[in-house]
């Protein structure tokens, strides 16, 4: 238990500067200053003071402060602690089927680099390259790996294509973001598993848009972020993608 509890407020840790990152590609900082965007301290949005040193402390900070901006007093969103509650959650699920080593760690920072992307996907409508690009170099471990960097590259090959098709019947159904992170993750995967991203992405995106369109009383050509699909079928494949598999072949053969 509490090795657990070590791992969870450590991926809070990771969960403050992911969300902090995703801000901070979606307010257009690393367009004016990629640097800067990296490296400086967070900031209150209303004055512009740099968070106390209490306030940089994950989860516990935003309650020590009570909510609230320790120069100004401003209420700050309890958005900021959520989301360090999720990435801890989140390493907590990766260290439970992934157990704790090198591998696990190189797991966790995929789901974490997925998590940025679909923050500020959801924000701006678009995935930045520089993420996408992260997201292929911290794939190159597992895919060394494997020992079967054809099927990495097949993988990389069929969903690059499949979706520059999707593109050409459908114009307009995906972004260039969402085909450059389909294509990473299809490296990453290799062919088997990136079947199943693209069931678990596509269908539940379907299901959602769907019922968003209902909802709003609208037609379905209305257009939604994918990269939080994307980065949730890349999340559910890295945790559960071996079971998914063996569902499969127990139903097939």
């Amino acid at each position: 238990m509490i090795k657990y509890l070590l791992i969870f407020y450590a991926g809070t840790f990771a969960g403050s500067f992911f969300y902090t990152l995703a801000l901070r590609y979606a307010g257009g900082m690393f367009d004016s200053s990629p640097v800067a965007a990296l490296i400086s301290r967070s900031e209150c949005p209303r004055c512009g003071s740099p968070v106390s040193v209490i306030g940089l402390i994950p989860v516990f900070g935003y309650f020590f402060l009570r909510g609230r901006c320790s120069a100004c007093g401003e209420k700050i969103s309890p958005v900021y602690p959520l989301w360090e509650v999720l990435y801890g959650a989140l390493a907590v699920a990766v260290s439970v089927y992934h157990g704790t080593g090198l591998l696990s760690l190189n797991v966790f920072f995929l789901c974490a680099v997925c998590v940025c992307i679909a923050i500020v996907d959801i924000r701006i409508m678009i995935i930045p390259q520089s993420l996408v690009l992260l997201f292929l170099l911290l794939s190159l471990y597992p895919v060394v790996l494997n020992h079967n960097i054809l099927d990495n590259v097949y993988g990389f090959f069929l969903l690059t294509l499949f979706f520059l098709l999707m593109l050409l019947i459908f114009p307009g159904a995906f972004g260039g973001g969402d085909v450059k992170l389909y294509a990473a993750a299809g490296f990453l995967f290799g062919v088997e598993m990136s079947i199943v991203l693209l069931e678990v992405s596509l269908i539940s995106g379907a299901l959602f848009g769907v019922a968003y369109a209902m909802a709003r009383g609208r037609n379905f050509r209305l257009k939604i972020p994918f990269g939080p699909f994307i980065a949730a079928g890349i999340i559910i494949t890295l945790l559960f993608g071996d079971t998914i598999l063996l569902v499969y072949y127990r139903f097939m053969f």
